[in-house]
């Protein structure tokens, strides 16, 4: 893979800086459900969590195809959870599908060779064995999109979002993989969770109160992980090469606890998430 272009370099700072500690505030959310009010249930929280990165890196190292693939899909469902309006199961389930999947693999399809490099250094190896998957989900894709029309012109509550989108598909057609990721990533997701995190902690006093430490803590957990990953998996390769497996592998650590927390446990605790 060759040097990286500017604008690049600069997407995955701003992934670094701005997208990763958004799941800093899961130390906030886990004192909302009870789990870190004592010290023993916080360091008890902490073990947890970076427990379960620690085994989702060394999956990720042991069997890279298979965790690149649960990867992009877990990444779907996540995206697509924060991007839906209230609905039917199956209303709800097209909007995680176009949004999810509008970054995942509108995003392959219209830069094909550079996320084919993409992947390959996230697993070492040749990814053609991904292509005839995505090829089949671009299919499946489009029909949700026609749905997701459908839906929207029913119900009118849905058109801004349909409209934003329609936005993101144009800007991931027209910049760089990584740059479009970043611009999702950090301008739209990023600040759609904080908001709706905080306005989930902010009815609780003990909340308001406890967040910003937290939020500290976790942040500096994630960034100081983000060094130690790129000490355990420098190769012969680029250090550029490096710093893409060091970002998205460590995406994937942190993405699969955070799931857990926000999208399982907390979204059962506040219904309105």
């Amino acid at each position: 893979m060759g040097p990286l272009d500017p604008l690049s370099i600069i997407a995955l700072a701003l992934i670094v800086i701005i997208g990763l500690p958004h799941g800093a505030f899961d130390g906030a959310v886990a004192l909302s459900l009870g789990y870190t009010r004592t010290l023993q249930g916080f360091v008890g929280f902490i073990v947890i969590y970076i427990l379960i990165s620690v085994l989702v890196v060394m999956f990720w190292l042991k069997f890279p195809e298979l965790a690149l693939v649960l990867f992009l899909g877990i990444t779907v469902i996540h995206f697509g959870l924060s991007d839906t309006q209230p609905g039917t199961l199956i209303q709800r389930g097209i909007q995680i599908a176009a949004h999810g999947g509008m970054i995942v693999i509108a995003t392959s399809m219209f830069h094909w060779s550079e996320v084919e490099l993409i992947f390959e250094q996230l697993i070492g190896g040749k990814s053609e064995f991904l292509w005839p998957i995505l090829l089949v989900c671009t299919y499946g894709f489009a029909g949700v999109l026609a749905f997701y029309g459908v839906l929207a012109y029913m119900r009118p509550a849905l058109r801004l979002r349909l409209s934003e989108l329609a936005i993101l598909g144009v800007a991931y057609s027209v910049l760089p993989p990584l740059a479009g990721f970043a611009l999702y990533f950090c301008g739209v997701h990023t600040p759609r969770h904080v908001i709706r995190i905080w306005r989930s902690l902010r009815k609780s006093e003990r909340g308001r109160i406890s967040v910003l430490p937290l939020v500290v803590v976790f942040t500096v957990i994630s960034w100081t992980s983000g060094v130690v990953i790129f000490w355990l998996i420098q190769t012969a390769a680029t250090v550029d090469s490096t710093i893409i497996r060091v970002i998205f592998i460590g995406l994937a650590a942190l993405t699969v606890p955070h799931m857990i927390l926000v999208d399982g446990l907390f979204h059962r605790r506040h219904k309105d998430f």
